[in-house]
């Protein structure tokens, strides 16, 4: 009786053995099947985002801005390399950049607050080429039917994270930390591409001329 049972015992034991063994190969095969596939689809937006992105030179969109509790809607433009320019109706105030200096103009007050551009995350997103080399050189943290997201941390520390449109290859917009450490979610909606837009649109007022 003792021989009988310790028989079923050990084919019981190797019966479960193999069935893990099984399970364990089923799973290491669909996680190269899932690996192949997710490299595949990055490998496939990197090629079609580079190939359309390196002839963008404008863009013109509205956008969605949330700093903290805080909601915004405007407009932007922007033309490569380095200027930009937001309105926020809302509030009667102009964002700038020049390529140089990033501005905060405030109409309805008759002031004009300058800011380095360097120490600012759009000193990053409004050079194509860090657009496009980050696209190249580094892997997407997400990858999504819909969206495709990257991050990357600048010289100064500076943590960007950055949207594309997975279908599209469209900017989607980014999020970020503010001087304030601020949460900054910025959403781009109604995207045009290379339209035309005037240098003119990016010089910064003087206060006088407020």
């Amino acid at each position: 009786m003792e021989l009988l049972v310790r028989l079923i015992t050990l084919a019981k034991e190797k019966y479960y053995r193999l069935l893990l063994k099984k399970k364990t190969n089923f799973t290491l095969f669909t996680t190269i099947i899932f690996l192949f596939l997710i490299q595949n689809v990055e490998a496939n937006f990197q090629q079609k985002f580079i190939e359309k992105y390196k002839n963008i030179e404008t863009l013109s969109f509205d956008f969605k801005q949330k700093i903290g509790d805080e909601v915004e809607f405007g407009s932007c433009l922007i033309k490569y390399p380095m200027l930009m320019r937001c309105e926020y109706p809302k509030k009667n105030k102009s964002i700038i950049s020049n390529g140089i200096k990033f501005a905060v103009v405030k109409t309805k007050r008759k002031k004009v607050h300058n800011y380095s551009l360097k120490k600012t995350p759009l000193f990053y997103l409004l050079k194509k080429e860090n657009i496009l080399s980050l696209v190249k050189n580094y892997e997407p943290i997400k990858i999504e039917s819909n969206v495709v997201e990257y991050e990357i941390i600048d010289n100064n520390s500076v943590q960007i994270n950055i949207f594309f449109d997975n279908n599209s290859l469209e900017l989607l917009g980014w999020k970020t930390t503010d001087v304030y450490s601020n949460a900054v979610n910025f959403i781009i909606r109604n995207l045009k591409e290379n339209i035309l837009i005037d240098d003119k649109n990016f010089e910064i007022p003087k206060e006088e001329d407020l």
